[in-house]
């Protein structure tokens, strides 16, 4: 625990300490670096992650549908939880995205590695690419409902340049596409600075005043993120065939925090990014009591 601690939390924090520092003493506006992250630096992340990835079609698919089953079921919870408690439009939107959103990324990388070595990491690598496609299309259909119909969340993803970025990573990976080095190096540049980048927008959020209302909500918003996703993605990582140390990262990979990128989507729709920052704080707070006894009980 001391260890994922150390090498996992500990610098998450440090970042999004230091970019909460540095906005609160140059009064730097989180809008313009949250659109940075969104139009340049993930597309960069998921079409780089998506056109090197060297996992078999038969893995991959198993995987997607682990992620999207998961999807499906958290989405419906928080919908369920959202109708009882009378949730506003935009407190409705952000909660589901914030259900629906593990951090497969920046924490569930390294996490996977530590608990499951090499094989770990490579589906840590394709559930991150198809976690980021998830929230990049249907992650932002559901933040766009925080302030408009139903037909225009259902248009909102296609000009997500992350999809876009995912559909030709992809054909370059299939088609054995060897990019030039003008091209290539730009896009690892790119890739390479936006998990940093996603954790200075939290660091600027954290410095802006996120309240304690709403301690019912995020509870539960918890409960089901660090708790219910997991069990979700047993069930159906075992319906699908998959065992072993790959079931178990799955389960492990379902059971992150509510992924940094959340807090991009939610401020770029207006889907209560206030709440959905403190779901971020407090699920990766909470995970440090939950990630250790589940990594032990499914390895």
């Amino acid at each position: 625990m001391l260890r994922v601690f150390l090498d996992v939390v500990l610098p998450v924090a440090i970042v999004a300490a230091l970019g909460g520092a540095v906005g609160r003493w140059r009064a730097i506006p989180v809008a313009p670096v949250s659109a940075l992250v969104f139009y340049l630096f993930s597309p960069a992340l998921v079409f780089r992650s998506l056109a090197d990835s060297a996992l078999t079609l038969d893995v991959s698919l198993r995987i997607v549908a682990v992620m999207a089953g998961t999807f499906v079921a958290m989405y419906g919870v928080s919908a369920l939880w959202s109708t009882v408690a009378r949730h506003d439009a935009p407190l409705r939107a952000g909660f589901a995205l914030a259900a629906t959103t593990p951090n497969v990324g920046n924490m569930g990388l390294p996490v996977a590695q530590l608990a499951f070595g090499q094989a770990g990491l490579d589906i840590a690598v394709m559930n991150f690419v198809v976690g980021a496609t998830l929230a990049n299309s249907a992650g932002i259909a559901i933040a766009s409902l925080a302030g408009g119909s139903a037909r225009a969340a259902l248009v909102a993803p296609l000009r997500a340049p992350a999809l876009w970025a995912a559909v030709v990573g992809v054909i370059v990976n299939v088609a054995g596409v060897s990019l030039p080095v003008a091209i290539d190096a730009p896009m690892r540049t790119l890739a390479g600075a936006a998990v940093p980048t996603m954790l200075a927008v939290l660091g600027l959020q954290l410095q802006q005043s996120i309240g304690m209302d709403r301690l019912l909500d995020t509870a539960v918003l918890n409960a089901a993120r660090l708790l219910v996703a997991p069990a979700v993605a047993w069930g159906v990582a075992s319906g699908t065939g998959l065992g072993g140390d790959t079931r178990g990262t799955l389960v492990v990979l379902a059971a992150m925090p509510t992924a940094v990128i959340t807090t991009i989507i939610a401020t770029q729709f207006g889907a209560a990014p206030a709440f959905v920052t403190r779901a971020v704080v407090s699920s990766t707070l909470l995970c440090m009591l939950t990630l250790t006894p589940l990594i032990t009980l499914v390895r």
